[in-house]
């Protein structure tokens, strides 16, 4: 047995044996539970390294100092050459758990609790990069993933409210005081069930010296949602701009993935306006072009406004920032929400379903949620509107799907539409984006075949997917090729002009236009 490749160990590892607990759950899930394999690690010191290779592929941690004590000495150094991808799950701890007296929280963390946590996070944090720089890998190689917690009876209170739901999970400082991790080459930042602000985010990439993939995915599912609360999403949006403005992406990421936290509407169907004059340029917008003007392929998914493609399509918009461009991406990515971030939607209201209610006239969607305030007056007050106003205000679950009270939007609105896809267009030229070769935008909305609104652009000398180019641009492929999936919606001859000219200022040629059958298309 000793004499076998080392190869035949590890699968001979990966089929024997059954998983821990898979007589509780349908084949089909036992994918996703641990090996038992303490029998056959005993039979050679080669299968026991083989099953320490299986072991220690991928492992899951919460910051916890419990959790990180097992994780330092289980990790022996011949171990922590197997691990690939390590999956950390902040944690956070409850405060009627740090104190041995009688102790009644309010049901929110307040300003002071949220900075014991804040900084309770980063000294967890602290001791898992002082764990993981004292390793010796041999170049980038690890996948790190890190989650906010996830939802459990320490942060939700007897009414089953997230004690975090009006909060943000945030670091003290820059972590300029952190060892940097060199072994990292792609790293993940989830909200999953709790939100992150920004800043954490920025701040753990700027630790990653060699990452090539960063992604970070800051939205939240509906069941924490802010509700009607935009004093938070006020604070999200700054919070991103200031953290882009003080701190870059490492030279080394060529990859970037950012899905941003949209506001939810409710029945109401309002949305907020944070740009303000139609003149004014979007501040998270400009921030984004200037994070990612390095990378090679950049996603974005949120409340898309056209300065983020055409700084020069918003009249205020200062030289300095007109002038960034995305100088290396050959491939752009972006999914835009129908909600904007200017208070405009994209698509219209189905004139046969039913039209939004009217809020009452005294709810106020700029006050502070509960667990804000400077006194305990305040915070009394945040609460006893919250309690009053909960289903208007931040009912249980935000946006979501009610086939008796849906709204459909399910009609493009020519005025946002157009001029988002004109300020996409610009964003695919020479000036904007000189290395570009593909390049997507694309849009949610409600529809019965749940088939996205999208335009694909595709450069010269590029193949464009499931045969479009010989069917619809006549098998030509020496021009620039756009290919529209829009179903009976057209966008305007200006518009159209804005994607010929992409063709013709790099090439000398127009841009070739397509429109795809409904339901032809890629995601």
């Amino acid at each position: 047995m000793n004499k076998l490749p080392l190869e035949l160990h590890d699968r001979i590892v990966q089929f024997v044996g059954k998983r821990i607990g898979e007589e509780f759950l349908p084949p089909w899930e036992h994918g996703t539970l641990p090996f038992a394999l303490p029998a056959i690690a005993a039979v050679s010191r080669n299968f026991q390294r083989a099953v320490e290779r299986l072991t220690f592929r991928n492992l899951k941690v919460s910051t916890s100092p419990s959790d990180l004590d097992v994780f330092r000495r289980a990790l022996t150094p011949q171990r922590q050459h197997n691990l690939q991808r390590l999956t950390v799950h902040l944690w956070v701890d409850h405060p009627s758990s740090r104190t041995a007296t009688p102790y009644q929280p309010r049901r929110f963390a307040t300003g002071e609790e949220r900075r014991v946590i804040n900084e309770t996070t980063t000294t967890q944090l602290r001791d898992l990069f002082d764990i993981l720089a004292a390793w010796r890998l041999p170049g980038p190689s690890l996948t790190l993933e890190v989650t906010g917690p996830p939802l459990s009876s320490a942060i939700e209170d007897a009414l089953g409210v997230p004690y975090l739901r009006f909060s943000m999970l945030d670091v003290s400082g820059d972590l300029v005081d952190f060892p940097p991790l060199p072994m990292v080459k792609q790293l993940y930042v989830y909200s999953m069930s709790c939100h992150l602000h920004p800043h954490l985010a920025v701040s753990l990439t700027a630790k990653m010296p060699n990452v090539s993939y960063v992604d970070w995915d800051l939205s939240t599912c509906h069941t924490i949602s802010w509700g009607l609360y935009h004093y938070m999403s006020r604070i999200w949006r700054d919070g991103l701009v200031q953290s882009i403005e003080s701190t870059a992406l490492p030279p080394s990421v060529e990859k970037f993935s950012f899905k941003m936290f949209v506001p939810g509407t409710s029945r109401f169907q309002i949305l907020p306006n944070f740009i303000g004059s139609t003149s004014s340029p979007d501040s998270v917008s400009t921030a984004l072009r200037k994070l990612t003007k390095d990378c090679a392929e950049v996603y974005i998914e949120g409340s898309i406004h056209a300065s983020l493609f055409d700084p020069l399509a918003v009249p205020d918009t200062a030289p300095h920032e007109a002038a960034l461009a995305w100088e290396k991406v050959t491939q752009l990515d972006v999914r835009a929400s129908m909600r904007g971030p200017d208070g405009k939607w994209l698509f219209k209201i189905d004139p046969n379903d039913g039209t939004p209610g009217n809020p009452p006239e005294d709810l106020d969607f700029d006050r502070l949620p509960p667990g804000y305030g400077t006194s305990e007056s305040e915070l009394d007050e945040a609460e006893e509107y919250y309690d009053e106003y909960r289903e208007d205000i931040a009912p249980d679950t935000m946006d979501e799907y009610n086939p008796d009270g849906e709204v459909f939007r399910t009609e493009a609105d020519d005025g946002p539409m157009n001029a988002l896809l004109a300020a996409f267009a610009r964003g695919c030229r020479r000036g904007n984006a000189p290395a570009l070769r593909t390049a997507t935008f694309q849009s949610e909305f409600f529809n019965t075949d749940n088939w996205p609104f999208q335009a694909t652009c595709f450069a010269a000398g590029e193949v464009a997917p499931l045969g479009w180019d010989a069917e619809f641009a006549g098998g030509d492929r020496d021009a620039w090729r756009v290919f529209f999936h829009v179903g009976n919606w057209r966008p305007t001859e200006e518009t159209l002009e804005e994607f010929r000219r992409v063709g013709r200022e790099r090439d000398g040629r127009d841009a070739v236009v397509c429109f795809l059958p409904w339901g032809d298309f890629l995601y």
